[in-house]
């Protein structure tokens, strides 16, 4: 078991389902149904007195295969990692799109982060830049970082050095 398993008190050989049956858990009460549940949750009819005006989308942050595959099966989007170069995250969300297909389901939300950073000037946000990536950057490549001006990191004036 992992360290993060231990902290958050997750059984590595039961997440899995143990996440499956609570988000089909928590849908059900947004829907506004009354539930009781004698698996791994033990409920007894539970119900929520204030719901959502609107139905709640699932999106599912996934990077690993079986993961994304989940979030086509289970989820109304899916979030890639930050880390992701622009070839990996379009891989990953072709495959997310393809096991979307699989499952007779439309894609959803296909949302891809990205740590930004703006600075003063761009040469200013091109020195923040190169001395987080001088310390590993969260273990990032470059090309996943944006780093420049406002007018860069807004999409206005975004120079294809700068990974987009």
């Amino acid at each position: 078991m992992t360290t993060g398993s231990r902290a958050m008190g997750a059984n590595i050989r039961t997440r899995l389902s143990a996440f499956e049956e609570a988000l089909d858990l928590v849908r059900r009460l947004l829907a506004g149904e009354t539930i009781s549940s004698s698996r791994r949750f033990r409920i007894v009819e539970a119900s929520l007195a204030l719901r959502p005006a609107n139905p709640v989308e699932v999106w599912i942050g996934a990077s690993a295969p079986p993961a994304i595959d989940r979030a086509a099966r289970l989820a109304e989007g899916w979030i890639a990692s930050p880390g992701l170069t622009s070839e990996e995250a379009r891989a990953q969300a072709d495959m997310y799109r393809d096991r979307c297909a699989a499952y007779g389901r439309e894609p959803g939300a296909i949302v891809l982060r990205r740590d930004i950073y703006v600075g003063e000037s761009s040469s200013e946000a091109q020195a923040v830049l190169q001395q987080a990536l001088s310390r590993s950057y969260r273990g990032m490549p470059a090309e996943a970082l944006i780093a420049g001006s406002v007018d860069e990191a807004s999409g206005r004036h975004l120079p294809r050095s700068h990974g987009t």
